[in-house]
């Protein structure tokens, strides 16, 4: 599990790292493209399966976003960290 936490880790920093270089109307739609897709996978998924790594990243993300943009989240953050206690 460590290790799947680390390369989640290491990923997301490459990927915040390769968006400084990018132009803003590329990132603008990109995250309307995002958002689009979530909003399709939503219609059709009733009950994602996070793994470990994965309610880690979004409890973190969570933390650095503040409380107005978690609707952008699958679940809530209390829903994520509460998993991992079981």
């Amino acid at each position: 599990m460590v290790l799947s936490v680390v390369y989640v880790a290491v990923q997301r920093v490459q990927q915040l790292l390769f968006l400084r270089f990018r132009s803003s109307p590329s990132k603008d739609l990109e995250i309307v493209v995002l958002r689009h897709q979530l909003a399709v996978l939503r219609r059709h998924v009733r009950r994602p399966a996070f793994r470990a790594a994965d309610r880690v990243f979004l409890s973190a993300a969570s933390r650095l976003l503040p409380r107005i943009s978690w609707s952008a989240f699958v679940v809530t953050p209390a829903t994520l960290l509460r998993g991992t206690a079981s």
